[in-house]
């Protein structure tokens, strides 16, 4: 049960889902990568509130040219 819990604030976390979208270096993957999230959690507002508001955000950093260094 306090597992279940902790995943469930995890997902519900825009800062969990940002750390994934930042893998994306394009619109597209960006794209696939919300889709298939959304598809997962379709079930869960607050589980969606949080990947929408990852994916404005993340939106707004490939605008910026912000991308992660490997």
């Amino acid at each position: 049960m306090i597992e279940e819990n902790t995943l469930d604030r995890e997902l519900t976390d825009k800062l969990y889902w940002l750390r994934k979208f930042r893998m994306a270096k394009n619109d597209r993957t960006l794209e696939l990568m919300v889709s298939k999230a959304i598809d997962d959690y379709h079930t869960h507002s607050a589980v969606v509130a949080a990947i929408y508001l990852a994916e404005c955000q993340r939106e707004r950093e490939m605008l910026q040219g912000r991308f992660l260094d490997q």
